[in-house]
């Protein structure tokens, strides 16, 4: 489905220009949260890796909201969540920076590459948001990106639930396993 969403910007917007994306913003910057200090809850913990490295009782960002891990081997990755995350070693953007949320998502992941070739340091690679900040882009028409992002949230908001009936039936699979291997 993401790709869908993609095609659409693709075919609406040429995004190569000079103007520095922090004209229009900078995400910021997490909050770091130790191990020691992690409350158990829902919320999933964005660090720097791939998946969440802990799960807390609250959060310190808005929903939707992109996540850019912020250090080690996966540092510049850029994921979105259909939920609220507290944001450690990542940088977050969400509905306090911009109501456009699924353009930029669109956008930085288009960047992917160039966001990894951003890294800096030799023993523990980091992206920070100066360094989201100086990818470039075009000028942007607000009215055609605000039309674009309400074409999507649908497709979006699809994503979100599948991904929430997926996770249901892990647990119900992993239940129903352990059930069958402990019983016998």
């Amino acid at each position: 489905m993401f790709e869908l969403a993609n095609i659409i910007f693709q075919q609406s917007f040429n995004c190569n220009g000079n103007i520095p994306l922090s004209h229009y913003f900078l995400p910021k910057r997490g909050k770091n949260l130790l191990k020691k200090n992690v409350e158990p809850g829902a919320v999933p913990v964005v660090a720097g890796g791939l998946k969440p490295a802990a799960y807390h009782n609250i959060s310190n960002t808005e929903t939707p909201v992109i996540t850019i891990s912020a250090s080690g081997a996966n540092a510049g990755y850029v994921q979105i969540w259909g939920q609220k995350v507290w944001s450690s070693d990542s940088s977050y953007i969400d509905s306090s920076i911009t109501d456009n949320i699924y353009f930029w998502y669109i956008f930085l992941k288009s960047r992917q590459k160039q966001i990894f070739d951003a890294q800096t340091g030799s023993a523990q690679p980091h992206i920070y948001p100066k360094h989201i900040g100086n990818l470039l882009i075009s000028e942007l028409d607000e009215e055609q990106v605000q039309s674009f992002n309400k074409k999507v949230t649908p497709i979006f908001e699809k994503i979100f639930q599948n991904q929430k009936n997926n996770s249901v039936m892990e647990d119900v699979k992993n239940s129903l396993l352990y059930k069958f291997f402990n019983d016998y």
